[in-house]
């Protein structure tokens, strides 16, 4: 007998075998960007995979109106961050109109990102696979010529040091670890109104 399955139960489910990998820097395809039931408002989950098939997601938190500067600043630098990691320039997102597509590589010209990964601990309550940094090509690339690894002690906030990687800015942290950190960037005038929530795959 045939059979039919609505290809969306597959969206962000690995492939088996594709286990957690180790700390390290890797090259991810921007997979989609959703919005849940339950999430918060100006939330966004941010589906990444990576090269042996595991899949995970970081959330994005939008800059909207009524936030603190400094949160708006922060959140508008996160996003910042990440466009710049799948090779955008300041002139393409100054000059563009951000949304969804940018961040998934279907929609956004193919292009990828590169991250610096911490696994989860195993047998430790509460530690997660997180993406600590999103790298510009040029610090990915650095990163591995020097062997630096990641070292998973920093994944729980333990304080626990791990070799930088100079001039990579801290990523939004991954979907059980908070909010992304906060750095400057400028804040358009008026500040962002909540769209809402993104069709995924809609072409810019």
């Amino acid at each position: 007998m045939s059979f039919n399955i609505n290809g969306a139960h597959f969206k962000g489910v690995s492939t088996l075998g594709s286990s957690m990998p180790e700390a390290g820097y890797y090259e991810v395809t921007g997979l989609q960007v959703e919005y849940k039931a339950g999430d918060k408002a100006d939330a966004r989950r941010f589906h990444v995979e990576l090269p042996n098939g595991f899949k995970m997601f970081e959330f994005l938190h939008l800059p909207v109106e009524g936030l603190p500067e400094k949160s708006f600043k922060g959140r508008v630098a996160a996003m910042k961050t990440i466009l710049a990691s799948f090779g955008f320039s300041n002139e393409e997102i100054e000059g563009g109109e951000i949304s969804e597509a940018w961040f998934t590589s279907a929609t956004n010209g193919g292009r990828k990102a590169y991250v610096e990964f911490v696994p989860g601990q195993a047998g430790v309550q509460g530690s997660y696979a997180r993406i600590n940094k999103f790298l510009t090509k040029e610090q990915y690339e650095k990163a591995i010529a020097s062997g630096a690894k990641p070292t998973a002690q920093a994944n729980n906030g333990g304080g626990a040091s791990r070799p930088a990687v100079p001039g990579s800015v801290p990523a939004a942290p991954s979907a059980a670890a908070g909010a992304p950190v906060q750095t400057v960037a400028p804040a358009p005038a008026g500040g962002l109104r909540l769209p809402p929530p993104p069709a995924v795959g809609v072409a810019r």
